[in-house]
C-alpha cells in the first residue's frame, strides 16, 4: 500500500470503528455493556474530591460557548498571522463536527447514564459531543503543527499536551457520568475521521499551496 493513501485508510479505520460502536448501541450488543462497565469502573477508581473538581473544570472547557471561543481565538490567530487557510480548516473540522454529532444524536436518540450527574447535562448521550468537537478543533490543530512546523522538540510537546487534552476531555464526560465510554469513543473516532475526510478535500484545494515543508512520503 502506498504511503499516500495513509490519509483516506485513517477515515476508513475511523469511520469504520464508529459505525461498529453506532451498530451496537442501536442493537443494545454485549461488546457494547463490557466496554462501558469497564471504562466507568475506571472512572470510579481514580475517584476523588480534588480529581472531581479538576474534571469539572476540564469538561467546562470543551461546553459549546467555550469551545466557539477557543475556536475563534484559534482562528483569529490564524488569520492575523497570515495563515487563513488553515483557519478555514480549524472552522471547518469544527462546523463539520458539530452538525454531524447533532443529527447523529437526534437518530439514535441513547440516553445519557442513569449515575448521578455532577453537572447539568441535557439532551442525547451517544456520541459525546464534546469528545467529537475537541478532537476535531485540537486535532485540526495538531495537524497544522505537523504540516507546517519541521519536527523539534517544541513541535513534539505542543502535540504531546494538545492530545492529552483531548483525551482528558473525553475521560471528563465519563468521570462527571453524563456519558457512557463507548460515547467517548465514538466521538474520538467520529471527529477525527472528520478532520481525515477535510484534509483530504483541503490539501487538493485552498491548503493545495500551503504544504510546503512536508516531504510527500508523510502526507
Amino acid at each position: 500500500m502506498k504511503l499516500r493513501l495513509r490519509p483516506a485508510l485513517l477515515v476508513a479505520i475511523n469511520y469504520g470503528l464508529f459505525i461498529v460502536l453506532l451498530i451496537g448501541v442501536a442493537t443494545n450488543a454485549p461488546f457494547i455493556t463490557a466496554i462501558d462497565h469497564a471504562g466507568q469502573r475506571l472512572a470510579d477508581w481514580v475517584t476523588s474530591p480534588s480529581m472531581t473538581r479538576f474534571m469539572i473544570s476540564i469538561t467546562q472547557t470543551a461546553n459549546p460557548w467555550s469551545l466557539i471561543t477557543i475556536t475563534a481565538f484559534i482562528v483569529m490567530v490564524l488569520t492575523i498571522t497570515h495563515r487563513w487557510r488553515w483557519s478555514v480548516f480549524v472552522a471547518g473540522a469544527a462546523a463539520m463536527a458539530s452538525l454531524l454529532n447533532i443529527v447523529i444524536k437526534f437518530i439514535i436518540q441513547r440516553a445519557r447514564p442513569t449515575l448521578p450527574h455532577l453537572i447539568e447535562q441535557g439532551g442525547y448521550s451517544f456520541p459525546s459531543g464534546h469528545s467529537d468537537s475537541s478532537i476535531a478543533v485540537y486535532g485540526a490543530l495538531i495537524l497544522f503543527l505537523i504540516v507546517t512546523f519541521r519536527p523539534s522538540w517544541q513541535r513534539h510537546v505542543a502535540v504531546i499536551l494538545l492530545t492529552l487534552f483531548i483525551v482528558t476531555i473525553g475521560f471528563s464526560r465519563i468521570y462527571v457520568h453524563v456519558h457512557y465510554p463507548t460515547d467517548v469513543l465514538a466521538g474520538f473516532f467520529l471527529g477525527w475521521g472528520d478532520v481525515c475526510v477535510l484534509w483530504l478535500i483541503a490539501r487538493r484545494t485552498w491548503l493545495k499551496n500551503s504544504v510546503v515543508q512536508v516531504q510527500p512520503r508523510q502526507l
